[in-house]
């Protein structure tokens, strides 16, 4: 989970149309939320992740749901109020279900900084705040078959590439201070590692906290930035991680 920004409201919604839709769910319980205009804003909201456990929606079936922050058969009022739709896949809305967020609250993406309530340890996510602990357990953070297995296998290819950049790095670092070449396809491997922890990547929250975290990443930044290869893409790929990241203690 990461922080997002809110979009502006559609223009298509206006105060008017949503009056009338409110008034039609009311009247019919219908999916008035499930228009096109705003199914599109919602999604473009999380980079077409799930705004909960970060999965890639519209992708291996994994359709986009529209999750009421506040259940809309308890707060019918806001079932189309801006910030109160979010992108979700079916297992976070599902077993979300109709938990009332108002007197039970859990982490609002648009509102909350996920860093303040949550950590990631072993391809799973801990509490730092009772928020914290309520989400993971509200919308299935730690569902092992769902979300759990998928971190581990990510993050397992993303520790492999990590170390064998350190190798290179060990084993060749004069060629890539002197080689053109070398330098080049060494940096752009570097590059798109960290690139696969921004915000716009699946799991970015896992994969980010995976990369900042490991000694060789560490051990790889201090002798770039010793030999002045440890540019101003790398930095500022480097500073979007630690936006996306959720470690325990913050360094």
């Amino acid at each position: 989970m990461i922080k997002l920004d809110l979009p502006n409201k559609p223009e298509q919604l206006t105060e008017e149309i949503q009056i009338s839709l409110t008034e039609q769910y009311r009247n019919e319980e219908s999916d008035v939320w499930n228009k096109s205009f705003i199914r599109e804003a919602i999604l473009q909201s999380s980079y077409s992740k799930c705004c909960y456990s970060e999965c890639k929606l519209m992708e291996e079936s994994k359709y986009m749901e529209i999750d009421h922050f506040y259940p809309k058969k308890l707060f019918p009022d806001k079932v189309v109020e801006w910030g109160n739709l979010f992108p979700s896949c079916k297992k976070c809305n599902t077993t979300k279900g109709e938990h009332n967020t108002m007197i039970e609250p859990i982490i609002n993406p648009f509102i909350d900084d996920p860093k303040e309530h949550l950590y990631i340890e072993n391809f799973r996510f801990y509490g730092k705040t009772e928020k914290g602990k309520t989400t993971i357990e509200i919308v299935a953070l730690n569902d092992r078959k769902h979300f759990v297995d998928k971190r581990y296998k990510i993050g397992i290819k993303i520790i492999e590439n990590i170390e064998d950049l350190k190798l290179q790095v060990e084993s060749n670092i004069e060629t890539i201070k002197t080689d053109s070449r070398t330098r080049n396809r060494f940096l752009t491997k570097l590059k798109n590692l960290l690139y696969e922890g921004t915000k716009e990547n699946e799991y970015s929250a896992t994969v980010s906290s995976i990369i900042l975290q490991h000694v060789d990443f560490i051990y790889i930044e201090n002798v770039l930035t010793e030999i002045l290869l440890w540019d101003k893409e790398l930095q500022n790929l480097k500073s979007e991680l630690n936006f996306c990241s959720l470690i325990k203690k913050s360094t």
